[in-house]
């Protein structure tokens, strides 16, 4: 039986995608069973999403269409090498594919690392963005990227149509030109290549001012700007409505000629304001949520007595925050909480610092199996203060202790 991740890896195998790289096991061993199917392509499972998209960047470098996967907030944490793509560039495309599975986007990226990126909510729209982006990427030797929620209905099952196989359109033959100045972005070619840049995305602004993704619908002087499908039809019915797929570059004129036609606007984005940040003129615009379900609100998290910080910008990024929130306000009972793999991620340097500048909190590390690596590394640092929960509840008893401590828990928190 297919998952749902099938159709979406069926239609990046049918348009070329020769590597596809991915962190997410689901999709991992969705794409080993279509080898069978599709032998002249190659996946791999690398051990982090930054291995996986240099190893996704390089076979673009390379003249190879390229894709690399992962969960939306996952994108994240290829950060590095992602901002520096976009000017380095690629020769053969690269897809950059965000899977929605949780709240997070990726839509702040486009704007970030001034890459073309495409908002899909359909397999249709997701076959649409592929085609389109590949074209894009290779047009412009950039790489491009996709955000897509997987079409399932949690009431239902349904599970949208499998795309049957077809052979892929181009070969695409690896070319490798060396070339420093092109494929360095150093600060000596940065300017040049910064020019280059802005010239390469005003001129996919224009191509996607047609792109067939975008709806436009004018019913009333009421406007709604948006990424998601789901709010084209509002109850009285009478707002015009326009659903953008190219979230960024925006298409100025499409946009412009929208706002024209309605006496105000809403926009309805994640977030980030990655739509309102494109749009010059605002005066129309209402600031208040179009609808009361529309606002998230931020709550506080706290467990035990302490104030919870989690790895919400990166891989053991609670670790550098933790730290940072102590010299900020000393008086905080603070829980860093992160992952094992995070922590050798990104976590080592960060708790080095933390010792280094004498900070104390306490920082829970959920294991698996690799607690005793963690252990031989902190005492290798001259740090002992470890130790081993077997409830969570025992997080209680370090809420009055002043001394940095790290604990280790078998599961999930």
């Amino acid at each position: 039986m297919s998952n749902i991740y099938e159709p979406y890896c069926r239609v990046l195998l049918n348009s070329g995608s020769r590597f596809i790289y991915t962190t997410h096991k689901i999709i991992g061993a969705t794409l080993e069973k279509l080898k069978t199917e599709y032998p002249s392509f190659h996946t791999e499972i690398p051990i982090n999403e930054k291995v996986a998209y240099e190893l996704a960047l390089t076979g673009s470098i390379a003249g190879k269409r390229n894709t690399c996967m992962f969960s939306a907030e996952r994108v994240y944490e290829a950060l590095d090498p992602i901002m520096s793509s976009a000017y380095t560039g690629v020769i053969g495309g690269l897809l950059i594919i965000g899977i929605r599975d949780t709240v997070e986007e990726v839509t702040p990226l486009g704007l970030f690392s001034k890459m073309p990126l495409f908002v899909t909510e359909t397999l249709d729209d997701f076959t649409r963005a592929v085609t389109s982006g590949y074209t894009i990427s290779e047009k412009y030797e950039i790489p491009v990227i996709i955000q897509v929620t997987p079409e399932e209905s949690p009431a239902t099952g349904h599970q949208p149509p499998v795309t049957s196989h077809h052979s892929p359109p181009t070969t695409h033959e690896a070319r490798f030109v060396r070339n420093p100045a092109r494929w360095a972005a150093t600060p000596q070619f940065r300017f040049s290549l910064h020019k280059e840049l802005n010239d390469k995305l005003n001129n996919i602004r224009e191509d996607l001012e047609t792109y067939e993704g975008n709806k436009k619908v004018i019913k009333g002087k009421r406007g709604v700007i948006t990424t998601r499908m789901v709010y084209s039809s509002f109850p009285d019915g009478d707002e015009s409505i326009l659903t953008l797929s190219t979230v960024h570059p925006l298409p100025r004129k499409l946009v412009s000629s929208f706002i024209s036609e309605v006496d105000t606007f809403y926009i309805v984005e994640g977030e980030y304001p990655v739509i309102e940040l494109q749009i010059g003129d605002r005066e129309k615009l209402i600031k208040e949520p179009f609808f009361a379900g529309h606002s998230k609100e931020k709550h506080e998290e706290t467990m035990y007595g302490f104030y919870v910080v989690r790895d919400i910008l990166g891989p053991a990024s609670s670790i550098n925050m933790a730290h940072g929130i102590k010299r900020s306000s000393p008086e905080k009972k603070l829980l860093a909480i992160t992952f094992e793999d995070a922590f050798f991620h990104s976590g080592m340097p960060a708790f080095i610092n933390t010792l280094y500048n004498n900070s104390s909190y306490l920082l829970l590390i959920m294991t698996n199996k690799r607690a005793q690596e963690i252990e031989n590394l902190l005492k290798g640092w001259g740090f002992t203060n470890i130790f081993y929960l077997k409830d969570v509840n025992e997080i209680e008893r370090f809420k009055d202790s002043d001394e940095m401590t790290v604990v280790f828990y078998k599961g999930m928190v």
